[in-house]
């Protein structure tokens, strides 16, 4: 990430400026900071006059640029201050500027005369002393230059050196940090997304799996209206009529949602009193919800699944008939909805092919209208909560079905 980012990214301008300017101010010396090009990106801090009439020609600008660019790179291959003879003679320090292994730019200063003469040289050394050799002006400005010992050089250059990799490592770790925020950032994004997508999948796949649940009861129920409507003038018609219409209200605006508990069992409340007119007093049900539970949200239509089974193949082909019990409590802070009928009861082997899918039952509306629940619930709340069924022959069956509760 900061292989492809510049100076100015990377350290403010401002900052830089300042530690230049206190810099310049502390050790009169000139100060100036460039870009990896040897441009400067900010205003000079205490050049000389010599320098300054150097660069103000396009052709001294040009050469001294080049000279910062060559001295620059000369430091960040050595990864230390690197002290040099400019092309007008005199003594100058490039100070790397280094940021993850990336040279950016460096700090430069000097604009000095010292007594070492064995500094390495870059371009012509004396070029402009020897172009300029009969201007007065010229060669006052330079005999005005400070004289330094180069021992002082030295160490202005580390201690420079020190306040630039302070700089540096405090602007990497800056880089990284913002790094790890925009990874951060990017990766909850993600994730939202992601849990977005399956909370949509979720539910599509519940409406598709609701949408096959049985829809028999609709078609029987609708037949004995048509029944009774032939052979009587009835209130009871009306009054079927009416349940049946709350019903399939219920049913058709719920479709792949998530229903209060409560109202759920309203609904399943009027599914019974239509299959009690229907049977007359054969079908018996009685109900106990515990208050804690009765505003849990749950998929519609499971608990109607299981209660319309329990009516149609477990009651139904007992001549007398029989009850359905349905408790709703807290166990082990599950919310558990127990349904229990006296019916008929299902064998073993059958119950085993129910609760797995198998393909012997695909085209039975019982197998698959628990199947279809099975799956419904371990998708919502996985395998934890797959639905529990026990059941003996001309005993009954027991219905368990577990909650996330909190």
């Amino acid at each position: 990430m900061l292989n492809n980012r510049n100076l100015h990214d990377l350290i403010d301008v401002n900052i830089l400026k300042n530690i230049q300017d206190r810099l310049a101010e502390i050790t009169g010396l000139a100060y100036n900071i460039v870009n990896f090009k040897g441009i400067p990106i900010n205003e000079y801090s205490n050049f000389s006059s010599f320098c300054k009439k150097i660069r103000s020609t396009h052709e001294g600008l040009r050469i001294c640029c080049d000279a910062n660019a060559h001295a620059g790179l000369e430091a960040a291959l050595r990864k230390k201050p690197y002290i040099f003879r400019c092309p007008a003679g005199l003594v100058d320090v490039a100070i790397p500027i280094i940021v993850n292994d990336t040279y950016l730019g460096a700090i430069f200063f000097g604009q000095v005369r010292t007594n070492n003469d064995n500094l390495s040289s870059i371009n012509n050394s004396n070029y402009y002393l020897k172009k300029h050799k009969n201007c007065s002006e010229f060669i006052d400005d330079y005999n005005n230059i400070l004289y330094l010992d180069y021992y002082k050089i030295e160490s202005i250059a580390y201690l420079v050196q020190i306040i630039v990799n302070q700089l540096v490592e405090k602007t990497y770790l800056k880089s990284i940090e913002e790094e790890l925020n925009f990874n951060n950032i990017k990766l909850m994004k993600e994730k939202e997304y992601r849990i977005k997508l399956e909370e949509e999948l979720k539910v599509a796949r519940l409406t598709l799996l609701q949408s096959k649940i049985n829809p028999y009861f609709l078609f029987n129920a609708l037949n004995s209206i048509s029944r009774l409507a032939l052979i009587e003038d009835s209130p009871k018609t009306y009054e079927m009529i009416v349940l049946l219409a709350e019903f399939s209200r219920y049913t058709s605006k719920h479709i792949g949602s998530k229903v209060i508990l409560e109202e759920d069992i309203e609904n399943i409340i009027l599914y019974l009193k239509i299959q009690s007119i229907r049977f007359k007093d054969r079908i018996k049900y009685e109900i106990n919800i515990n208050d804690n539970i009765k505003k849990l949200k749950i998929p519609s239509m499971v608990l109607q699944c299981f209660i319309e089974n329990a009516v149609i193949h477990g009651l139904c082909p007992k001549k007398e008939g029989g009850t359905i019990k349905i408790k709703g409590e807290i166990l082990e802070k599950v919310a558990t909805i127990t349904i229990n009928d006296d019916g008929v009861g299902i064998s073993k082997d059958k119950l085993f092919l129910i609760l797995n899918g198998s393909d012997r039952i695909k085209n039975n509306n019982v197998g698959m209208s628990i199947y279809n629940v099975n799956e419904i619930l371990t998708r919502c709340y996985g395998k934890n909560y797959r639905v529990e069924i026990e059941s003996e022959i001309n005993v009954g069956t027991m219905i368990k079905l577990k909650f996330p509760f909190t």
